[in-house]
């Protein structure tokens, strides 16, 4: 009789250590997981009737995200931008000398992200400060490139009942954009009354189709204001031995609302393809933004959410869509040189949608090299106008450290 018990008592050992090292709210607290990113960055630009700038800034994130924990867990984030010397640029007019060419990367020292995540079942909310980057952040995104943050003061619902199908419903409260703390009124917050939905299935033999729907509302910033309706398919086919072309086709359509500063509708078109083989890929893809123009107002269509630096050309010169529209068709290559140092180039020729003019052309190169927790980046934009803005040259070095 000893002996069975004995062996019934070591039988239940592991579920009495399972019950016994049941995860507490403390324990989540303890066992989460802290993040360092650190970016040094040299950018220079110059563009024609300004200034040249060179703009020498340090951005630093400290983040801590908690273990789940009965389902919930928390995450925060702190983002701190140094410049060497604000004279030396135009932080987008937030600091520096406003004669300079605008470098849009202003010392900043903010909360980035303070948020509460719940998951039960299929259904994961969040509430708080959030970064939110969708499909490809043509709509909605983070703005990754620049030094400060886009992040959003949402409550976002996503509901996955399996692994191909994904909605996503979010209230946008406000956007904090990246022009940083020592910004005010729109151009550091835009006050918000926002629905954003987001369906997104990739079970299909085509590739991964979407359908979206982006009803801004900006009590601060009414020419920003829209409605926005869309869907896009997303697919990649392979051709043997590695290879595989790469496509994506999307349509939208935007209209003005009870917030919007305009009246109008427009149409935005995209489409891209791209041969992959090895290391390499060839490709070439077309946008096309419309302009409603009238007599009394013109109404374009906007990605004011949008990560806008990595469409359009790296020299930043259409940020906003001109009052006629906007046509970019352009060419990408990219493969490795040695090792693992990428190569990328791309060549963009830009147009109206609505008249004949032709607005000018860019060159874009970028080189990325990986060295362990380190990533080192150059890149180059050289916009060359015809009859809308003016010359521009853009270069950054940077190195990213992330632990």
């Amino acid at each position: 009789m000893k002996i069975k018990t004995n062996l019934m008592m070591l039988l239940m050992l592991p579920a009495l250590s399972v019950s016994a090292e049941d995860p507490t709210l403390l324990d989540a607290v303890r066992g989460g997981t802290p993040a360092l990113n650190l970016r040094l960055r040299a950018e220079y630009g110059d563009e024609d009737g300004k200034e040249s700038s060179t703009a020498l800034t340090a951005r630093t994130r400290l983040a801590y995200t908690t273990a789940p924990w009965e389902g919930l867990s928390a995450g925060l984030e702190f983002e701190a931008t140094r410049a060497a010397d604000t004279d030396d640029y135009n932080a987008a007019g937030v600091t520096g000398n406003p004669d300079k060419t605008v470098i849009a990367d202003p010392p900043s020292t903010e909360l980035n992200q303070l948020f509460l995540r719940y998951t039960r079942g299929d259904i994961t909310g969040v509430v708080g400060r959030q970064r939110l980057v969708l499909d490809n952040a043509r709509f909605v995104g983070d703005v990754g490139w620049r030094q400060n943050n886009q992040t959003y003061d949402a409550v976002t619902l996503t509901f996955a009942p399996t692994e191909d199908l994904t909605l996503l419903y979010g209230y946008i409260d406000g956007v904090n954009r990246i022009f940083g703390s020592k910004s005010e009124g729109a151009q550091r917050r835009l006050d918000s009354e926002s629905h954003i939905v987001n369906l997104r299935y990739s079970g299909l033999p085509v590739g991964t189709i979407g359908v979206y729907g982006y009803l801004l509302d900006f009590d601060n910033a009414a020419a920003l204001s829209s409605d926005t309706f869309g869907v896009y398919l997303d697919g990649r086919v392979a051709t043997g031995e590695g290879n595989a072309v790469a496509y994506r086709f999307e349509a939208a359509t935007q209209r003005d609302n009870s917030a919007s500063a305009t009246e109008g509708d427009a149409l935005y078109l995209a489409a891209s393809g791209a041969y992959h083989f090895g290391p390499s890929l060839i490709g070439i893809g077309y946008e096309r933004l419309e302009a409603d123009v009238g007599e009394d107002s013109s109404f374009t269509f906007s990605t004011p959410l949008a990560t806008l630096h990595a469409f359009n050309g790296w020299a930043d010169k259409f940020l906003a869509t001109p009052a006629n529209g906007l046509e970019d068709v352009h060419v990408r290559a990219s493969t490795l040189l040695t090792g693992d140092l990428r190569f990328t180039a791309v060549h963009h020729w830009f147009a109206a949608t609505e008249t004949s003019d032709t607005y000018g052309r860019e060159l874009n190169l970028l080189l990325v090299k990986p060295l362990g927790s380190a990533t080192l980046i150059a890149k180059y934009a050289n916009y060359r106008a015809d009859e809308l803005a003016t010359d521009t040259e853009r270069l950054t070095l940077e190195i990213n450290f992330a632990f």
